[in-house]
């Protein structure tokens, strides 16, 4: 009877540490959903975007996810000049993670680290108002003649990015927000700026239209999760986080439930485009979650 008592105790012990171990291999994400852009976000924390990293973080068990809905800025910022660099919360860590933001080789060598796309990127353009024809006949490359062109502050749609075809031009930056957004639009119908670098060709603004030729050399192929280690600490918790969403979106990908998120999303500016075929879950994704 005492023996068969010490392996029962043997037992629940064994099974006390077995729980702790698995409450300690629980990974906490702060990660920010910012500026909505069609036609993946519908809103703050609303869309296709918001929907596929809810069922990353259910789907990968060890895997825990706490939502934000920050300035863009604290993500990705521009300067006055339009060159790109990484917004404060996401360099200090106080964010772990962006959501929403594409994978480009200038935020590339800014030092930022993206996980697998569950998206095709979209393809920017400039955009004039409807009564002004000035560059009606633009063509793929060439003078800009002065204009000012308005950009959205950290966008991928950046200076840099209309350089490589456009010259001649001075920038105007609007923060990556709902408000900035309406501002870039007021600013062009009023004349204010002659041109906007707009992000994608399916959601022109009314009373705009397109002008020049797409970009696509330094569009996003896709649309991800967005990291920034600068110190061998923060490397691995975001190294972590990588992991772990990589690992949630085969999962999903495997299951279905990315495809079933796709095929009921109406969001504006048409189809998601979102990628059902990526990496296989590894053999330590499939470990964490039998």
């Amino acid at each position: 009877m005492a023996l068969r008592l010490t392996r029962v105790l043997q037992i629940a012990f064994l099974f006390c540490i077995w729980s702790q171990s698995l409450v300690a291999e629980t990974r906490v994400y702060k990660i920010a959903q910012v500026f909505p852009f069609p036609p993946w976000d519908v809103g703050p924390l609303e869309g296709v975007s918001i929907d596929v990293m809810m069922a990353i973080c259910e789907a990968n068990a060890p895997m825990k996810c706490q939502f934000e809905v920050p300035p863009a800025q604290d993500c990705f910022d521009t300067d006055d000049q339009g060159n790109a660099s990484v917004g404060l919360a996401l360099a200090s860590g106080q964010i772990d993670g962006c959501l929403t933001w594409f994978k480009t080789s200038a935020r590339e060598q800014l030092g930022a680290e993206f996980g697998h796309g569950y998206s095709r990127g979209s393809i920017p353009q400039l955009i004039a108002s409807d009564g002004n024809d000035a560059f009606d006949m633009l063509g793929a490359d060439g003078t800009l003649d002065q204009a000012v062109v308005g950009f959205l502050a950290g966008f991928f749609s950046d200076a840099a990015c209309l350089k490589t075809r456009y010259d001649d031009f001075t920038t105007m930056i609007f923060p990556s927000d709902q408000a900035g957004l309406a501002a870039t639009v007021d600013a062009l119908l009023g004349e204010t700026i002659n041109l906007a670098f707009w992000g994608s060709l399916n959601t022109v603004p009314s009373g705009t239209h397109l002008v020049g030729e797409p970009i696509k050399t330094c569009g996003p192929e896709e649309l991800g999760l967005a990291v920034y280690p600068p110190s061998m600490s923060r490397k691995n918790h975001s190294d972590a986080l990588r992991r772990d969403y990589n690992c949630g979106l085969a999962l999903i990908r495997a299951n279905g439930v990315l495809e079933q998120i796709c095929m009921d999303s109406t969001p504006p500016g048409g189809d998601p485009a979102c990628l059902l075929i990526g990496p296989p879950p590894t053999i330590q994704c499939l470990a964490d979650n039998p």
